[in-house]
C-alpha cells in the first residue's frame, strides 16, 4: 500500500521536476540577420584614378546596395614640347659628325628681334591639365555570406573635355612674335603693304623677299594617315594654341570591390576599394586647329593669292609620325580605349 502511494506521488511530481529543468528564456533581443531597405546610410570619401570625391549609399536589400557619388580630378600641370619649324626646316640640325648646322631659324631669330622686339624660342612649351569630373550611380551586388566582396555595375556622367593644353605663360612672348611674323609673311607673299597709315602704304621689298624665302613659322605635330601630308599648328587670332582631349559624357562602368570594418571596436567605420573599367567611347579625341594654306590663281591676270584658314584635326585618329617629345603621350591616350578605375574609400555608416 505504501509503495503504491509513493509511486503515485512521484508520478505527480514528474511534470514539476521537468518544468524546473527547462532553461530560462533569454532577455536579449533576437539577432536580426537581414537589414531593412534604406535603414542605414553610408557616406564615403573616395580617392583614386577618377579623382577625389564622395559617395552616399544605402542597402535596398540584404544583398543589393545603391551608391551615388561625385568626383573631380585635382588640377596638375604636365608639360609638352613642340619644336618650331621655319618653312619645312627644323629649328636645329646637325651634320654627320654631330656639329650644329645653321638653319633658317638661326638666321631668322635675329631679324625677328628687330621686327617684333621679342626673342623667339626654338621650342614651344604647352601645359596640359586634366579637367575630369563625374557624377556616378552604381549598384553593388554582394553574393557572399560575409557581405564584404561585391560586384558592381552602373554609369558615370560628366564633362566631355577631360583634359586640355595651352601655351605656357613663359612662351606667350614667343607666340606673340610668331603670330606677328606669320602675319607679315602672309602680306609679303601676297605683295601687300605691311602697314597703312594715313593712306600711306609701308612696304619693303628686301624684307618681303627675305620673309618669302624663309617661309612660314609653325610647329610640326605629325603626318596625315593615307596622304603623308605634314600637319602644322601656329597661333590663332588671339595668339594662342590649344589642344583639347574629349570623351563621351555618358560612361558605363563595371567592376568589383571590397569593404570591411576598420576595427571590431567601432563597426560603423569601414575601409574598402573599387576596381573596374569605365567605357568612355573608344580612344579619346585629341583636337587642335591646324593652319591650311589656300592658293588661288586669277584666270585673267594670273596673279597668285595665298590665304590661310584654321581646320580642326584629331591628333589621335588623323595623324601619325608624331614628334618624339609628344609621341608617348599621344600613344598613351590612344591606348586608353577604356579607363581603369581604382579608388580607395573610407566610409561612415549612419
Amino acid at each position: 500500500m505504501n509503495k503504491m502511494i509513493l509511486s503515485a506521488l512521484m508520478a505527480a511530481m514528474m511534470p514539476l521536476w521537468a518544468s524546473a529543468q527547462k532553461p530560462k528564456s533569454s532577455t536579449l533581443p533576437p539577432i536580426i540577420t537581414d537589414e531593412k531597405p534604406f535603414h542605414n546610410v553610408d557616406v564615403s570619401l573616395t580617392g583614386g584614378s577618377t579623382g577625389i570625391g564622395f559617395e552616399v549609399g544605402t542597402k535596398v536589400s540584404n544583398t543589393v546596395r545603391l551608391r551615388a557619388g561625385l568626383s573631380t580630378m585635382p588640377h596638375f600641370v604636365h608639360d609638352m614640347n613642340f619644336e618650331v619649324r621655319v618653312g619645312d626646316q627644323p629649328a636645329k640640325m646637325y651634320d654627320k659628325e654631330g656639329n650644329r648646322i645653321e638653319t633658317k631659324f638661326d638666321k631668322l631669330k635675329g631679324h625677328m628681334k628687330e621686327l617684333t622686339g621679342y626673342d623667339v624660342d626654338d621650342k614651344l612649351v604647352m601645359e596640359g591639365r586634366p579637367k575630369f569630373w563625374n557624377a556616378s550611380l552604381i549598384v553593388d551586388v554582394m553574393p557572399f555570406t560575409n557581405k564584404h566582396w561585391y560586384v558592381s555595375a552602373g554609369f558615370y556622367w560628366g564633362n566631355s573635355r577631360f583634359a586640355d593644353a595651352e601655351v605656357a605663360k613663359g612662351d606667350m612672348t614667343t607666340m606673340l612674335a610668331v603670330g606677328m611674323y606669320d602675319k607679315m609673311y602672309e602680306k609679303a607673299i601676297n605683295n601687300k603693304p605691311f602697314y597703312t597709315y594715313n593712306d600711306q602704304e609701308i612696304y619693303n621689298d628686301q624684307i618681303a623677299n627675305r620673309l618669302v624665302t624663309y617661309g612660314r613659322m609653325q610647329y610640326y605635330i605629325g603626318k596625315f594617315k593615307g596622304t603623308d601630308e605634314k600637319c602644322y599648328i601656329d597661333p590663332d587670332e588671339n595668339g594662342m594654341i590649344q589642344v583639347k582631349a574629349k570623351v563621351n559624357r555618358f560612361k558605363p562602368y563595371i567592376g568589383f570591390g571590397y569593404q570591411g570594418r576598420i576595427s571590431k571596436v567601432e563597426p560603423k567605420w569601414k575601409i574598402g576599394f573599387d576596381a573596374g573599367l569605365l567605357f568612355w567611347g573608344g580612344k579619346p579625341k585629341v583636337y587642335t586647329d591646324r593652319t591650311v594654306e589656300h592658293k588661288t590663281v586669277d584666270p585673267e591676270t594670273e596673279i597668285v593669292t595665298y590665304s590661310y584658314t584654321k581646320e580642326q584635326v584629331d591628333m589621335a585618329r588623323d595623324l601619325y609620325d608624331y614628334p618624339k617629345n609628344i609621341k608617348h603621350k599621344i600613344g598613351l591616350l590612344k591606348a586608353l580605349v577604356v579607363y581603369p578605375v581604382l579608388n580607395l574609400k573610407i566610409t561612415r555608416t549612419f
